[in-house]
C-alpha cells in the first residue's frame, strides 16, 4: 500500500520564479491497484511521482510504502521497492552494453554490489525465458548493445527490466507517449499483462484520456498540484471524454474559487 499524505513541492523558492508544484496533496493506493493519473501541463504529475521516488523530495508531507516511511530515503534506496519508466525510451537502459547486461543491472537494483561475475548462466536463463514473454526475439539478441533496438522494442525491455525484481509499486511516466500509435498498442498490452500477472502495485501518467478511461482500476485527475477528480473502476466505466472533460472544467472552477475564498479570508 502507498500512503503519500499533504505532499508539497516547491521549485525555486523564495525566488520570483517560485512555482508550488504540489499542494499539499493526499493519495491512498491499494494493493494491486492501478491508478491511472491525467491533467494538464504543470499540474503536479510528474512532480508527484519524483516524490514517491525520491528524485525530487517533497518540501513537506510524508510517503509510507507498504508500512515504512521513505520519505527521507535516497532514490537508490527506493530502488530495490519502486520500479519506474519514462517518457524518453532511451532513459531507462545504457545503450552501449548488452541486453542482458541491462537487464543484470535491473536485477541488481536496489543491492549491495561488489567484484562478481557480470552474467552467470543462471541468469542468463532467467532473462531468456523473460524476454520470451514480449514475442520481439530479443531472447535470442542478449549480447546486441541495447542501442540497436528500436524505441518500442528498447521501452518494452525497459517496461520489463522495471518488474524484475518485483517491486511494490511501479510508476509509468507516459511511458507511450513518445511512441507511434500502433507501438504504443502493443506497449500497453505488455504493461496490462505484467501488471496483472505479478499484481503489481502502478501509477501511470498518461494525457490520453480515452487511454485513462479505458486502463486500470481507477482515474485521477490533478490540477494546480491537487487531486481534483478521483473515479473508481465503476465510475469509470461509465465515462466518456468529453464528460471527462466537462468535469474537470467543473472542478477546476470549483477550485479556483475556493482558493479565492481562501485569500480573501486570510
Amino acid at each position: 500500500m502507498l500512503e503519500a499524505s499533504e505532499l508539497t513541492k516547491y521549485f525555486n523558492r523564495g525566488t520570483v520564479n517560485e512555482v508550488m508544484a504540489l499542494n499539499g496533496l493526499d493519495l491512498t493506493v491499494t494493493p494491486g491497484e492501478f491508478i491511472c493519473i491525467i491533467g494538464s501541463n504543470g499540474s503536479g504529475k510528474s512532480t508527484l511521482m519524483g516524490c514517491i521516488s525520491g528524485t525530487a523530495p517533497p518540501d513537506y508531507g510524508k510517503t509510507i510504502l507498504n508500512s515504512q516511511d521513505i520519505t527521507l530515503w535516497p532514490e537508490y534506496k527506493r530502488a530495490g521497492l519502486i520500479g519506474r519508466v519514462f517518457q524518453d525510451p532511451l532513459a531507462g537502459t545504457c545503450a552501449s552494453m548488452s541486453i542482458e547486461e541491462n537487464m543484470a543491472l535491473a536485477v541488481r537494483r536496489g543491492r549491495r554490489r561488489g567484484f562478481r561475475k557480470g552474467v552467470g548462466n543462471h541468469e542468463r536463463e532467467l532473462f531468456r525465458s523473460t524476454l520470451a514473454r514480449l514475442e520481439l526475439g530479443l531472447e535470442k539478441r542478449l549480447t546486441d548493445p541495447v542501442g540497436l533496438l528500436s524505441g518500442g522494442q528498447r521501452q518494452s525491455l525497459t517496461l520489463l527490466m522495471s518488474t524484475l525484481i518485483q517491486p511494490k509499486l511501479l510508476l509509468l511516466d507516459e511511458h507511450t507517449a513518445a511512441l507511434d500509435p500502433k507501438t504504443a498498442g502493443l506497449v500497453m498490452d505488455l504493461t496490462c499483462s505484467l501488471v496483472e500477472q505479478e499484481r503489481l502495485t502502478t501509477l501511470m501518467i498518461t494525457h490520453n484520456m480515452q487511454q485513462a478511461i479505458s486502463f486500470g482500476h481507477r482515474l485521477i485527475m490533478m490540477h494546480q498540484g491537487k487531486i481534483i477528480l478521483d473515479f473508481d473502476q465503476a465510475d469509470k466505466a461509465r465515462l466518456t471524454v468529453r464528460d471527462l472533460i466537462q468535469q474537470f472544467h467543473s472542478a477546476a472552477i470549483d477550485l479556483a474559487g475556493h482558493l479565492s475564498d481562501r485569500l480573501v479570508l486570510g
